[in-house]
């Protein structure tokens, strides 16, 4: 490449050695995806007009008996139906036939129409990798995944002496839940039920109280006794008390399996343990099975980060309770080329129609600084 300081014989005399590689600088790993791709939990050739499911939100009711009892009969209702629509991503390209029959043999630096449809199923899979934390119900996204902010919203916070909503307040540990998702709320006790001892999410309740309604946990309130109420400060106590708290839904089958938190805190985290705490990692089918190296455990569960989590947040996820529905018969599906005989042009298109499922928010917890 000639400089304001070549000479003309030196330009005249020598090429460019112009090296016949690409060298691609957009990729990035995702966590998330990559587990549920192993979990076998991305579901193709879906049909219908959206899915639904059926949400069981209540126990039948349980009284008393002593061997003569009466007993009455009455029907009972335990399900409430959810719903979702399938959205889509696409990616398209074009190639002229001249620039076609141009880029060929030794001239062609980089196979441009060869590896087409590769490179849009790439663009599109770096791209829907960071739609599991969209909130896709906000005016402008109705054509994007509904990830988990969908059903993260929240309405001050759960007063940490009487369990009632209020203003967000630095006390209180954890945000008052208010959403909704797949067209039913988050918001406590919107079906039935009650709170029947302590504080939510302590104590016990009745499980229509709870069944939606995801954990929000303050990490800067001061609940947690830090030295100051920061993130820093707080992190493995917050950490500590939204898994467990979360982990009171658990089944065997699916329980919190990661972590993931923003990249400032987790460096922040890292920071806040010693090299012997960062080096226990036990389970042997998780993220390090899939190549990922930045990881360490807090209480039997997998803490990392990932390139797109949104500032100031992190998330506990259940793998298990997630699920992606796929129209088609792959996630991503490449078409073309197709010639147009007007414009002399052979376009390419990549494209997605699917949507997430969240098998209740309840299974999923957030941190946040709240207030």
């Amino acid at each position: 490449m000639a400089t304001t300081t070549d000479w003309a014989r030196a330009i005249g005399t020598s090429l460019t050695n112009y090296l016949r590689e690409e060298e691609i600088a957009v990729m990035r790993k995702f966590r998330i995806w990559a587990m549920l791709e192993a979990s076998g939990n991305v579901l193709t050739n879906q049909s219908g007009r959206g899915y639904s499911w059926e949400v069981r939100f209540r126990n039948q009711p349980v009284s008393g008996n002593n061997g003569e009892t009466p007993r009455t009969f009455s029907r009972q209702n335990l399900w409430k139906t959810a719903k979702l629509d399938y959205r889509g991503y696409q990616a398209t390209d074009s190639i002229y036939r001249r620039e076609m029959l141009e880029n060929r043999s030794q001239q062609a630096l980089i196979d441009v129409a060869g590896k087409m449809s590769s490179r849009l199923k790439e663009s599109i899979e770096q791209y829907i990798s960071k739609e599991i934390y969209c909130n896709g119900d906000l005016p402008g996204n109705e054509l994007r995944f509904q990830g988990l902010e969908t059903f993260f919203g929240y309405d001050g916070t759960v007063n940490v002496n009487t369990g009632a909503k209020r203003v967000a307040n630095a006390a209180d540990p954890f945000a008052y839940p208010k959403d909704t998702y797949a067209g039913l709320s988050t918001e406590l006790g919107a079906a039935a039920g009650s709170q029947t001892e302590g504080v939510w999410p302590n104590g016990t309740c009745d499980p229509e109280f709870d069944y939606y309604s995801p954990v929000i946990c303050n990490y800067t309130s001061t609940f947690f006794k830090g030295t100051s109420p920061t993130w820093k400060d707080q992190c493995v106590e917050a950490t500590r008390e939204a898994i467990h708290q979360t982990k009171r839904n658990d089944t065997k089958e699916s329980a919190i399996d990661l972590v993931v938190l923003d990249r400032r805190l987790y460096i922040d985290y890292m920071n806040r343990l010693d090299s012997k705490e960062r080096a226990i990692v036990t389970k042997a089918n998780g993220l390090k099975s899939y190549g990922f190296s930045d990881v360490f455990e807090q209480d039997g569960v997998e803490i990392s980060t990932e390139y797109s989590v949104p500032s100031g947040c992190g998330y506990g996820i259940s793998v298990g309770n997630m699920y992606v529905h796929c129209m088609e018969g792959s996630l991503i599906n490449a078409e073309g080329p197709y010639f147009n005989q007007h414009t002399q042009a052979y376009d390419y298109v990549a494209g997605v129609l699917a949507n997430l499922r969240f098998v209740s928010p309840r299974n999923f917890f957030k941190l946040a600084a709240v207030a």
